[in-house]
């Protein structure tokens, strides 16, 4: 909490004039708080039928969609940073994807390297960045606990390569 309130203690918030995704659905503000408000007090989207006092916080969100931050449990890099490239110098370029990465929207991430030599993890997995919202960790391809017989590849794309079992 901000400025030490609890979430008892802490104001609630009216977003108005908002499209919010409901059900599956995008729906435009209504009146009266019904299904267009998004009611927010210390961070946590509040039941509106359980206020019963007139709010006085309000932000016009001119038909803007709001929406929560997206997470990116799977980014190799961006904004000219390939993190498996940049292994000198891995916390910079993790550092200016968090910055340039907010306005898309992802507000938390998990930076990936793609399958590499072993001489790639041990120069871009030493790094300890110092506590950040931004970064969710860190993780690499599961296939690399064995590189002399490749794990079966339990991904979208077909497997390839001298292990397969066939040439389809």
């Amino acid at each position: 909490m901000r400025g030490g309130q609890g979430a008892a203690e802490a104001r609630v918030l009216q977003f108005t004039n908002c499209r919010i995704l409901r059900g599956g659905k995008l729906l435009r503000w209504a009146r009266a708080g019904v299904c267009g408000d998004l009611w927010v007090r210390g961070g946590r989207i509040l039941d509106p039928e359980k206020l019963f006092f007139e709010e006085r916080r309000r932000r016009d969100c001119g038909g803007r969609i709001l929406a929560p931050g997206f997470i990116d449990v799977q980014i190799n890099g961006g904004f000219g940073v390939d993190f498996s490239q940049a292994t000198e110098d891995v916390g910079s370029g993790v550092a200016l994807v968090a910055r340039r990465i907010l306005s898309h929207g992802v507000t938390s991430f998990c930076p990936t390297l793609v399958t590499s030599p072993p001489e790639v993890y041990h120069k871009g997995c030493t790094w300890r960045a110092p506590s950040s919202a931004g970064r969710s960790g860190a993780r690499t391809p599961r296939p690399t606990s064995a590189p002399s017989r490749p794990m079966p590849s339990r991904t979208c794309w077909p497997p390839t390569g001298p292990w397969t079992m066939s040439a389809s």
